[in-house]
């Protein structure tokens, strides 16, 4: 057991963190750069705190204080700390950002693309000189100011870090005319194809969230799917959107008052609106959104989805290959030509093959990397007999994906609707909704699919996986002469069940031609498939595994009630009693490692001051490799001492 102390810390990593930021700013006249130091959240902070500046030459793209501005400072790993550090490294040129955004402003004022009021036109994605992309149509007043005559310059001001997430870098860039952009630049953790396929993607889909629906969301002012620019990185440069996060909003386990279910309600609701007008369109074929020019010609031939009246609409956005987690994620030992083997786009009467290529990617790259290492040729050290129980699993969830849900069910109720393809926004959070006058702004779209609403999962901060408790003294016998630690742990299952069902109340509410999703026999033969998108570590192959597993019990009923796509009653994997005893006993070994492992929810990754801090303590050593490990001696010392 860790100390009271370091348990304590260990919760804050999935609490709310606060980030290590910089800032830069300089001006075109003095030609330095000042670097410094400040406290920000996400990227709609109000940068009140002024760091304490180093200067270097704005001409010296090699001065070594500038690496600081790139470089990720938010926490360290325990293992493979440099190498780590070193995917999540977000140089750019600062001279090419000035660069672009004088070329933005000469796109800007071209007469042809703008309307009588000068307002520019809309029109396709327009190319620049430097081989990025800009949308000519969001170049307005509003988003990036107008300079004080015409022959001036579009300057860059100033530029702050303010947000290092899970998969890239924001920067705040501060215009000379007063007016705030974001900077977003990808860490290198995936394919150059992944992150370009991704980067295309989001850039459309938040077009067509913004003219199409009308949504509150960022608008894309430029963007490179390469680093063939300017800057010399991929990028998304979008609007800045001052506020306080919905999240301030979201404290899931308070307890039951009017207050409580008002605050509660305060921030589902937004997002059960947003998510409703998502869902009103339903689109000719599953894959993700592009623009039409991003496709290939084959894909363009087919409206995204029928009915569109506007003519500049009509031929602006069409379905290509899916970017959803499993096509990119971990995926960087695949050429682009294996990707595309899998990742559709689909046809809108083969829902289920979203199922069977999720399994038939996971498959090629167990098999991929199993083949390097017999070879000799990995990038690591890999686990051979690991990756054959992984080839194993994902076999079996090949075999079983395209039989899981019946589209024509009976038992279903709405079968047609739900299997319909719809788009998929992975991370609806408060995390990612900004509040300003009174109006809610939704930020992040990586990962958007358009796939069958059946197969989706409910957001992360309402979802809930364990055993569900609807009323404590009812539910639960005894619950009245518990001690408070025992209440404490049922407790929490009902707030999360309660949370979960506040969510599905409002999705009841809006669209009840989909709450067959909240049944848990569709949770139970679909979750094979969820547990496969969340793959994190190598050996969560054993919780898909577990889910199928798990059907064989159900698998007569269901296939009696016409809930699965076959007739026959016979479970279609073969387990011997000798591979379900050592997958559960692999299932709880790993359990318990992650239970009792510091930090393996998060994969060894510690916010920097409490790394800092318990290395400091002599809780965290470092060892001859330059790895670090958790000392379990210190750790019973403080114990012993804390009795």
């Amino acid at each position: 057991m860790l100390s009271r102390a370091v348990r304590q810390q260990s919760r804050a990593v999935v609490g709310t963190l606060e980030t290590r930021t910089s800032h830069l700013g300089f001006g075109s006249r003095i030609g330095r750069v000042s670097i410094g130091s400040i406290q920000s959240k996400r990227y709609n902070s109000k940068l009140s705190d002024k760091p304490e500046e180093i200067f270097t030459k704005l001409s010296d793209s090699n001065d070594p204080k500038r690496n600081q501005f790139f470089q990720y400072t938010w926490g360290s790993w325990l293992t493979d700390d440099k190498a780590k550090k070193s995917k999540r490294e977000t140089k750019f040129s600062i001279e090419g950002i000035s660069t672009l955004v004088q070329e933005l402003n000469l796109a800007r004022t071209e007469s042809a693309n703008v309307d009588s009021s000068g307002e520019p036109l809309l029109k396709a994605p327009a190319e620049l000189k430097d081989g990025s992309f800009a949308l000519t149509h969001n170049l307005i007043t509003k988003l990036i100011g107008s300079p004080n005559k015409k022959s001036d310059k579009l300057l860059i001001k100033s530029i702050a870090s303010i947000h290092e997430g899970k998969h890239h870098r924001i920067y705040k860039v501060t215009l000379s005319t007063g007016k705030d952009l974001v900077l977003r630049i990808p860490y290198k953790l995936e394919s150059d194809y992944a992150i370009s396929q991704k980067i295309k993607s989001e850039v459309a889909t938040l077009d067509f969230l913004n003219l199409k629906l009308g949504l509150n969301v960022p608008k894309v002012v430029a963007y490179s799917p390469n680093k063939i620019n300017s800057l010399q990185t991929p990028f998304i440069l979008m609007e800045y959107i001052e506020g306080d996060l919905l999240m301030k909003k979201w404290n899931p386990l308070a307890a039951d008052s009017e207050e409580t279910e008002a605050a509660l309600k305060s921030v589902i609701v937004p997002i059960s609106d947003f998510q409703e007008k998502v869902l009103s369109i339903n689109f000719n074929k599953f894959g993700s959104l592009y623009f039409q020019d991003d496709v290939s010609g084959v894909e363009q031939v087919d409206l995204p989805y029928d009915g569109e009246e506007n003519p500049l609409l009509k031929n602006r956005w069409r379905i290509g290959p899916s970017i959803e987690r499993p096509f990119a994620k971990n995926k960087n030992q695949l050429s682009e030509k294996q990707v595309n083997e899998f990742n559709g786009p689909w046809h809108a009467q083969t829902p289920l093959a979203l199922i069977t290529s999720v399994a038939s990617i996971e498959l090629e790259n167990a098999k991929n990397r199993l083949a390097l290492s017999k070879a000799g040729s990995a990038s690591k050290v890999e686990d051979e007999a690991l990756l054959e129980k992984q080839i194993e699993t994902f076999e079996h969830l090949k075999t079983i994906g395209a039989k899981l849900l019946n589209s024509k069910s009976k038992a279903i109720i709405n079968a047609e609707e739900l299997f319909k393809p719809k788009l998929f926004i992975p991370d609806l959070d408060p995390l990612n909704v900004i509040e300003r006058d009174g109006k809610q702004y939704f930020i992040d779209f990586e990962y958007s699919t358009i796939k069958p609403f059946i197969l989706t999962s409910y957001p992360n901060f309402v979802a809930y996986h364990g055993a569900k408790v609807y009323n404590l003294e009812e539910d639960i016998p005894g619950y009245a002469e518990m001690d408070e630690v025992e209440k404490q742990q049922y407790q929490f299952m009902y707030y999360k069940t309660r949370n979960e069902r506040m969510w599905e109340v409002e999705l009841n509410n809006r669209r009840h031609d989909l709450i067959a999703i909240a049944s848990p026999h569709i949770k139970v033969l679909k979750s094979p498939y969820l547990q496969a998108l969340e793959l994190k570590d190598d050996k969560d192959y054993l919780y898909v595994e577990g889910a199928i597993v798990q059907l064989q019990a159900m698998w007569d009923a269901y296939v009696a009630n016409e809930l699965c796509h076959t007739s026959e009653t016979e479970f279609p994997i073969k387990y011997t009693e000798e591979f379900l005893d050592q997958h559960q006993t692999d299932l709880e070994a790993y359990q318990m490692e992650t239970v009792s492992s510091p930090f393996a929810a998060t994969g060894g990754w510690i916010p920097q001051d409490m790394f800092e801090t318990l290395k400091e303590q002599g809780i965290i050593v470092e060892s001859e490799n330059g790895d670090h490990k958790i000392e379990t001696e210190k750790v019973l010392e403080e114990e012993e001492g804390e009795k």
